[in-house]
């Protein structure tokens, strides 16, 4: 049986350095549902705008923004747009029933008299040639096309159940030319740059032109939210590198991608993904059915279980819980366990050096910190942590990628920097507002960590800031430090 944290609300919480990215959906969204997930570990609330409206989405950051100011605990958001990703309309009864060998129609819309599913793209539509796989809901449900009209396509149910509305859709093999960014996308974009979110994610990223447009629509709104590009088909595979090189971060999403390529391959690329994504120091979320048979049950599969440490210990920044917190029985448990589960695996994993393709100064300064450390463990100084004083996080997420053993503290004047650093890996971000031009007071620095209990008299700590406060990528200066007051 799991042993479940225990927290004091007084103190800061024992801190996974792998984050948890946690859905919000009619299970967790009660006020006093948000505070009990932030309290057990959430870092980022992901909002799926594939579902509920844009007032609905709306109402939920504003309730999670305020929780958050209550209990004094910083927590990102993360909207997570359609883009290219194709989904079936809604049905009467919010469901059907579909057989195998029966006939079901697929049109524009809906036609008395006949089983249909609702496609609203008539080039989509159009695209279905005869004996084209239909897959639905991440596979669960499978059609064959045996017959094609104008305006419909007529199939047969190879994999029946009951499906429900707006499930995904897919196409294995299939390439349709459909729109980066969908009207009710640039709408949430809007709503986006109003609330001032800190995280974009894009649905079906195919080549860097999806992520280069996205960034123009969000700089017409002037947004400043990183881009994650979600890894969901082959095409995305094919052009990895380049999609890596515009984003500011990915997301493995495993569901649409088991259904788009072999099942098989997941744990090879997922590998592959996060190591590249690591060398290039920015984040990488693990995600989809990391504990699936929490949404009915309140305790996970052994499998599932293994399935969350073996990304742990490949590495990832993070791991995403969907179905389980957004709509299942046990949203609380599934945040409680995966930390858990992340607890263990770090103590027992230990540190994982890599070597970085970068031979810039601040990569240098990063792994001279990091060597300082080892040397100040040998003279038996012990660090308790890096602390770090940054503008816009890039230092941070620079030492992040080495994956080191101890924490790493960020102090930053911008709120929207402390944010964004809730995601990477092993990152404890503050805000302290602090006068820029100024040289560096770490007695202030380290009198602030005290009052919130991250640090105390005699600790040791690896400092890695710049001359002055607010000069963005003057980071210039590595040094032990003891706290003496």
């Amino acid at each position: 049986m799991f042993q479940l944290l225990r927290l004091n609300n007084s103190h800061i919480p024992r801190m996974t350095k792998t984050k948890i990215v946690a859905t919000i959906g009619p299970a967790s969204d009660s006020p006093e549902m948000i505070k009990k997930l932030i309290l057990s570990g959430v870092n980022v609330f992901r909002f799926n705008l594939k579902h509920n409206n844009q007032q609905w989405h709306n109402n939920r950051i504003d309730r999670v923004e305020k929780v958050s100011q209550q209990i004094n605990r910083p927590i990102a958001i993360m909207l997570d747009l359609q883009g290219p990703e194709i989904r079936i309309g809604d049905f009467e009864e919010n469901e059907i029933k579909v057989k195998k060998g029966e006939k079901v129609i697929f049109a524009l819309q809906r036609n008395k008299g006949e089983k249909t599913i609702v496609l609203d793209n008539l080039k989509l539509l159009q695209s279905l040639a005869l004996n084209t796989k239909i897959l639905i809901d991440d596979g669960y449900f499978q059609f064959k096309v045996i017959e094609k009209k104008k305006d419909k396509v007529i199939t047969k149910v190879i994999k029946g159940g009951i499906v429900g509305s707006r499930k995904g859709l897919n196409l294995p093999g299939l390439t349709v030319d459909l729109p980066t960014l969908l009207q009710s996308d640039l709408r949430y974009l809007d709503m986006a740059s109003r609330q001032k979110v800190d995280f974009i994610a894009l649905s079906f990223a195919r080549t860097s032109a999806d992520i280069k447009l996205l960034r123009r629509e969000m700089e017409k709104r002037k947004l400043n939210a990183d881009i994650i590009a979600k890894i969901e088909n082959q095409q995305a595979l094919d052009n990895f590198d380049e999609i890596l090189k515009f984003s500011d971060g990915i997301m493995i999403a495993r569901g649409d991608l088991g259904v788009e390529i072999d099942l098989y391959k997941i744990p090879h690329l997922q590998k592959d993904m996060i190591n590249k994504t690591r060398i290039a120091g920015k984040p990488i979320i693990t995600a989809t059915q990391m504990l699936h048979s929490m949404i009915n049950k309140s305790l996970p599969t052994r499998a599932e279980v293994s399935d969350v440490a073996n990304a742990v210990y490949d590495n990832t920044d993070a791991v995403m819980l969907s179905g389980e917190t957004a709509l299942g029985n046990y949203p609380l448990e599934s945040v409680q366990i995966m930390k858990e589960i992340i607890t263990f695996t770090e103590e027992k994993r230990g540190s994982s050096i890599i070597k970085s393709d970068c031979d810039c100064l601040l990569n240098a300064l990063v792994l001279g910190a990091y060597n300082l450390f080892k040397a100040s463990q040998m003279l038996k100084k012990n660090p308790k942590m890096f602390l770090i004083l940054t503008e816009t996080g890039r230092t941070a997420k620079s030492l992040s990628k080495f994956r080191p053993e101890k924490p790493i503290i960020a102090i930053t004047d911008r709120k929207e920097t402390r944010d964004k650093l809730l995601l990477p890996y092993g990152i404890m971000s503050f805000y302290l507002k602090y006068p820029k031009g100024k040289i560096h007071s770490l007695k202030t620095v380290f009198s602030f960590l005290m009052r919130r209990k991250v640090l105390k008299k005699g600790d040791f700590v690896i400092v890695v800031r710049g001359k002055s406060w607010g000069e963005p990528g003057k980071t210039n200066t590595i040094s032990v430090e003891q706290i003496l007051d």
